[in-house]
């Protein structure tokens, strides 16, 4: 089939009542309750699209909406947090206050974090929604996503001066300048590393566009130059008006099995992952995650 440029958005970053749009808004919610706002994923929750959470890899992030009557996002008068409790199998695995995420940069979230002790069937409850959510986890083997602790690949990512079969290498209006080294290259120079993969052309979400732009403030005035920073394109070539049969991702992704973005890795000057954030990033946890350099 042709795919038009909508077609390649939805593959990531469209509305996830589609199998294969990960990393979008969708409604996730069980019961028979008629109130509203209700809980909705902005991530892979297993249900609508392949999952991306692992038991026993350390604290997992899960970025929640709230869902007005209208089916949108609620974007105006968010609770500053929501107590969001997980339980298994009937049995409580913790309660967790969660703060409000975005708030005036995007849509706002709720970005649960917990250590799923086993892999399965979880369900995430609030006594501010009265639907609930249901998630799954998978084993380490079954999901291809890195983790903290993990090391990336040592991959030849785009640079200006070498597109590594990417086009173009950045879909910023001004391209960013964050394609002067590659991944691989950046774990040989002993520094530590960013690498943010987003799509701010063909995202159709209302935050990778953004994250770009707040890293590129994080690095304003030389507050990044300690650090190798890579932006990565989602597509090897996105502005290809016939792909067939689909869009290819760039090799990165393929490399990596990643179906959504944005995302962002920071990493040790020994190349480990010591933070990741996917899904939804605001200003303030992405400097969260720049603070653990």
């Amino acid at each position: 089939m042709v795919m038009d440029r909508m077609g390649r958005r939805s593959f990531i970053g469209g509305t996830a009542t589609a199998a294969a749009a990960i990393g979008a808004i969708g409604l996730n919610a069980c019961g028979t309750g008629s109130e509203w706002p209700r809980l909705g994923v902005r991530f892979a929750d297993g249900i609508n699209a392949n999952t991306t959470f692992v038991a026993d890899a350390g604290p997992q992030r899960f970025p929640f909406v709230l869902i007005a009557d209208d089916g949108l996002p609620l974007i105006e008068d968010n609770p500053s947090f929501l107590e969001m409790t997980v339980t298994r199998d009937e049995v409580e695995v913790g309660t967790f206050t969660v703060p409000v995420r975005g708030a005036g940069q995007f849509t706002p979230y709720y970005p649960l974090v917990f250590d799923p002790p086993e892999p399965g069937r979880y369900v995430v409850s609030t006594a501010d929604v009265e639907m609930t959510s249901e998630i799954i986890v998978e084993t380490r083997a079954e999901v291809s996503l890195p983790q903290i602790g993990d090391t990336l690949p040592a991959f030849k990512t785009p640079t200006f001066d070498d597109p590594a079969g990417v086009d173009p290498v950045c879909t910023r209006s001004e391209p960013c300048p964050f394609h002067t080294i590659s991944l691989a290259d950046a774990q040989a120079n002993q520094k530590g590393t960013v690498l943010l993969i987003s799509t701010p052309e063909f995202c159709q979400t209302d935050v990778c566009g953004p994250v770009l732009e707040f890293l590129m403030e994080a690095g304003a005035d030389g507050g990044l130059d300690e650090l190798n920073v890579i932006h990565q394109e989602v597509f090897a070539d996105p502005r290809n008006p016939d792909p067939t049969p689909f869009p290819e991702v760039a090799p990165l992704l393929a490399e990596l099995g990643m179906e959504f973005e944005p995302s962002v890795f920071v990493m040790n000057a020994s190349g480990v992952i010591i933070d990741a954030r996917h899904y939804a990033i605001d200003r303030n946890e992405l400097n969260d995650a720049l603070s653990n350099q």
